[in-house]
């Protein structure tokens, strides 16, 4: 995913010009430095952001995660969270079919400006909107792609745009927060930093002319106790809740929740009931959408 948003704002907005088949001639001097601008800034903001590549299993929890915590009220808290980075590229399992996508977030102050790209095997299809939160306050701008589209004539309009991104941006920003908060409680994930380009690919890149940056990736997947969460996740939807007081010891999920500071804190998962935990076999499985 990195490579191809490197790729595409290299020749951005050539690249969109191209597609749509017309010319910087046809468009007004401040679009097109607008236009310009952006894609420098995008193309700057993708060479120092630190990029996560989540594993399966690691987004299946923290999207039940995501899910719980607006279901609560947390969202409206999400600016008060420090994230390890300025700017975070989250990037999941590519599906063996349809779009692919990824969330760019970047945080200044109390701001956290919220893109969301998809990719497939024709190409990049960059964001229209830009979502800007500071506590409970949403504000959505409109990126120089979703202003050149409608230059050309494409009449999409900001309604159409929320549709398509504002729910996958938030769930992608409540992932970007539930991961930043369980980075620093131990055994809920794991992490592993490898080179973003393998040195094959980077001399490779240097023949075309390109140049890769020399960054990292930062591989997320299930600590022990992220492991665990998953298994108590399972068993309370097979259990009513007479069942769960009654049974044996068993794990209990994790969960966040508000703290005295005005903050997100988070529990960590943890056994529940009398006797040892007897452990049971259980598979995991992903229901491709």
């Amino acid at each position: 995913m990195l490579a191809n948003l490197l790729k595409f704002y290299d020749h951005y907005p050539t690249v969109l010009f191209s597609l749509k088949n017309t010319s910087r001639s046809a468009f007004a001097p401040d679009l097109l430095e607008e236009l310009d601008f952006h894609g420098e800034r995008q193309r700057e903001i993708f060479e120092f952001a630190q990029v996560f590549q989540i594993d399966e299993q690691a987004e299946l929890m923290l999207r039940n995660l995501s899910f719980q915590m607006q279901e609560d009220g947390l969202d409206s808290m999400f600016s008060s969270v420090r994230l390890p980075f300025p700017a975070m590229l989250l990037t999941i399992p590519e599906p063996a079919t349809g779009l692919w996508p990824a969330a760019l977030i970047t945080q200044d102050q109390d701001n956290l400006y919220t893109q969301v790209f998809h990719a497939n095997k024709e190409g990049l299809l960059p964001n229209l909107l830009v979502f800007k939160s500071q506590r409970a306050s949403v504000e959505v701008l409109h990126s120089p792609t979703l202003k050149l589209a409608n230059a050309i004539g494409d009449e999409i309009t900001e309604e159409a745009a929320i549709k398509q991104e504002k729910t996958l941006c938030f769930d992608f920003l409540s992932i970007a927060v539930g991961m930043s908060i369980l980075f620093e409680h131990k055994a809920m994930l794991e992490k592993e930093e490898v080179p973003a380009f393998p040195r094959a690919e980077r001399r490779r890149a240097q023949k075309s002319g390109r140049t890769l940056p020399n960054k990292s990736i930062v591989k997320v997947k299930l600590g022990e106790l992220g492991k665990r969460q998953v298994q108590a996740s399972q068993e309370s939807a097979l259990s009513d809740e007479k069942s769960k007081s009654m049974r044996r010891a068993h794990w209990v999920q994790g969960h966040f929740m508000r703290n005295r500071a005005g903050g997100i804190s988070w529990r960590n998962p943890h056994v529940r009931g009398a006797g040892p935990v007897i452990e049971q076999e259980r598979h995991v499985s992903f229901d491709g959408e």
